[in-house]
């Protein structure tokens, strides 16, 4: 499972001391270990989706504060793990199979009027956003084809 990206270590431990709570209180409250959110609060690590999403629960806190400001080149598997979201989720949401989110952030299905309306709004991003993470999905897949292409 892939981590949340632009998670803030800074973001969280600042959350966490304002909470008032241990790495331990935070570990037991979503289902890891204090070892594993010390890495987080170092940037060693960063949480799975579903763990980001208990972490916003358990500190009470907007998902924006435990994360770094979204990058222009952000992409859909970017706005979907920072909206805490495993693409399961994401494909029960379209009525589709996760196969087809999968192809979808890897820059080769295509992004249907009704899917790119349901998408903003799950993932709390404006439209013109989600339409730039959907082009640097399909840019990413164009220069992974090219610099394969080049190695033959």
């Amino acid at each position: 499972m892939k981590s949340v990206r632009d998670f803030s270590p800074a973001g969280l431990r600042a959350a966490r001391s304002e909470a008032k709570l241990s790495q331990s209180d935070i570990a037991k409250a979503v289902g890891t270990t204090p070892g594993t959110v010390g890495r987080w609060e170092t940037g060693k690590g960063a949480p799975s989706p579903r763990l980001f999403s208990a972490l916003v629960a358990v500190l009470g806190v907007p998902r924006s504060r435990l994360l770094e400001p979204l990058g222009e080149d952000a992409d859909l598997a970017t706005l979907r793990t920072r909206a805490g979201l495993r693409q399961e989720d994401v494909a029960a949401h379209l009525g589709v199979q996760p196969s087809d989110v999968s192809e979808l952030e890897q820059g080769t299905g295509r992004l249907r009027d009704e899917w790119g309306l349901i998408l903003h709004e799950i993932y709390e991003v404006p439209l013109d956003q989600l339409v730039r993470a959907h082009a640097a999905s399909e840019a990413q897949w164009r220069a992974k084809i090219n610099a394969n292409r080049n190695r033959h």
